[in-house]
């Protein structure tokens, strides 16, 4: 498959960050987001705009202590030898001893101390080894006589290898090496930010925290209509695509080889639906699937510790429509619950937002609720009917998205406004109670532009909202404050619903007036909540 860059932006900036740091201005950085969001392919197109600096890039895995310490090295030693042969994920391509021999006539300081290393691996003090190993990167910056760029993606396999302080150690050196760009990546999401706040965000070394969200929809559809090209009705089906993958690189390649190998072996130029379903059953459905290893594995890792069985049953629940702890407490028992629930958000298998809970992996998702689930509720599952119900499943999804996209903005923000059940949320900065209401109305005031208006009522309080296709403006804002000051009763709540994003000035206007603002974020959360499709 041809290789695009699908997050342009989040590359320019990271380059920004680069060149600040060449000219003094260092900003460490921290790139988190769910496995199969691209932040190992943005790590690499940054160590190929890199000149002047000093490249350290060392990936780490479950591994042995040991092995991770004389990969560690080997990074370190290869950084100083960018004229020997690098692997394509930019590893070191030679043993650590071969390493040494080349370094030793042109970086005898480093080679030196990297043998001081190696006798401590030698003696199984691993934790004392990191730290030296952390100290070799001084020295060779000293021969190099150049900054470095220190690259630790999946960082947080340092906790999991037994180090013994290693933050610590590591946040160290953040907060004394003014010579040394850090970037970190890490694919748990809720554990990372634990371990950026409370160990590493030191007083002269803190990280801007970037979290890589969906993708653009217009771009990632056409890259996967330049993927699909040849064969007709990609582009109706590509749109619904990246709804339900939600955007996940890793996820739309799979999908999209799969789907053009079974075009190919059906010699069909045409995406019909039996073509779909059965690039999905093949991935997710079957036992023999990619994408199904991959969740199973996920559960297996959830399962194995305490209070992961409870926590697996938690999860099928929530993602068959479980929101809250009350609920989820009525189908699964409390016993061990908040202690499940914590293992659940510890393995990013389950977002608490308020009091509601979701799966946000919608592979995750799908699979859980049509394949783990009827697995698990007959002693003896037929094959057959578990393939039945997962493709009714997604012919249901497929009947519910083009339904939400032959409505009109507005008229899906009403929808969505009736599916509101009382449920506590936290949305743009603010957690506030959804409440059930009895009557939604619209109002398109001739003052009001483009904007709809709607006026909800239930529960003896009134909502008022402003539903704009468009950017906001000052005039906008006005209009909508002047339409809320004129309702009676006087509203509890006034919510400027965006289509896309607002502008910062605008959106401090908008919070002066006390209004709630739902941006295209906030309106994915309630949609994935509700059932609905962004």
């Amino acid at each position: 498959m041809t290789v695009t860059n699908l997050r342009p932006d989040l590359t320019r900036h990271l380059s920004q960050r680069l060149a600040a740091f060449g000219e003094g201005f260092r900003h460490n950085l921290a790139l988190i987001g769910p496995p199969g969001s691209g932040k190992t392919f943005q790590l690499h197109q940054l160590l190929a705009r890199s000149p002047g600096l000093t490249l350290i890039y060392c990936p780490l895995y479950r591994e042995s202590c040991r092995s991770f310490l004389q990969r560690f090295l080997s990074a370190i030693l290869q950084a100083g030898l960018p004229s020997l042969f690098q692997a394509a994920d930019g590893q070191a391509s030679h043993p650590l001893d071969a390493l040494l021999a080349r370094a030793e006539p042109i970086l005898p300081k480093t080679a030196a101390a990297v043998r001081q290393v190696e006798s401590l691996l030698s003696r199984r003090l691993h934790g004392e080894a990191f730290a030296r190993a952390l100290d070799t990167i001084p020295v060779l910056l000293e021969e190099r006589r150049q900054p470095c760029l220190l690259i630790l993606d999946e960082f947080l396999f340092l906790d999991e290898l037994g180090l013994g302080h290693a933050f610590h150690e590591l946040g160290k050196r953040v907060m004394t090496w003014p010579t040394t760009l850090f970037i970190l990546s890490s694919s748990s999401v809720h554990r990372a930010r634990i371990i950026l706040r409370e160990r590493l965000q030191l007083l002269f070394g803190q990280f801007e925290l970037m979290r890589l969200e969906a993708l653009d929809p217009k771009q990632a559809a056409a890259w996967a209509q330049q993927e699909l090209r040849g064969i007709r009705g990609a582009k109706a089906m590509a749109p619904f695509l990246l709804q339900w993958l939600d955007g996940y690189p890793w996820y739309l390649t799979v999908f999209l080889k799969r789907l053009k190998e079974l075009a190919a072996l059906g010699k069909t130029a045409e995406l019909t639906e039996p073509l779909f379903l059965q690039t999905a059953w093949d991935l997710l459905g079957s036992a023999e699937g990619t994408l199904h290893h991959w969740c199973a594995s996920r559960m297996e890792a959830l399962a194995a510790g305490r209070f992961g069985a409870r926590a697996a049953d938690a999860l099928i629940q929530i993602a068959e429509g479980a929101r809250t702890t009350t609920e989820l407490g009525k189908r699964v028992g409390r016993g061990g619950l908040s202690e499940a629930l914590e293992l659940l958000l510890e393995h990013d298998a389950a977002q608490r937002n308020g009091t509601c809970w979701i799966v946000p992996d919608p592979i995750l998702r799908c699979w859980l609720s049509t394949i783990l689930s009827p697995q698990r509720a007959d002693a003896r599952p037929d094959g057959a009917d578990i393939r039945q119900r997962f493709e009714h499943h997604l012919r249901a999804l497929w009947t519910r998205w083009m339904q939400a996209h032959q409505l009109s903005f507005p008229e899906r923000i009403v929808e969505l406004f009736g599916r509101f059940a009382d449920d506590t949320v936290s949305l743009d900065s603010k957690t506030g109670r959804l409440p059930k209401f009895d009557a939604i109305q619209t109002v398109r005031p001739d003052d009001a532009g483009s904007d709809v208006y709607l006026i909800a009522d239930g529960q003896g309080k009134r909502w008022c909202a402003a539903v704009r296709s468009e950017p906001a403006d000052e005039r906008a804002i006005a209009s909508f404050e002047t339409f809320c000051h004129a309702q009676t009763p006087k509203p509890s709540r006034k919510v400027v619903v965006m289509k896309a994003g607002m502008d910062q000035h605008i959106r401090l206007l908008a919070k002066a007036a006390n209004m709630w603002v739902w941006e295209p974020a906030e309106l994915h959360l309630l949609m994935e909540l509700y059932g609905q499709h962004a």
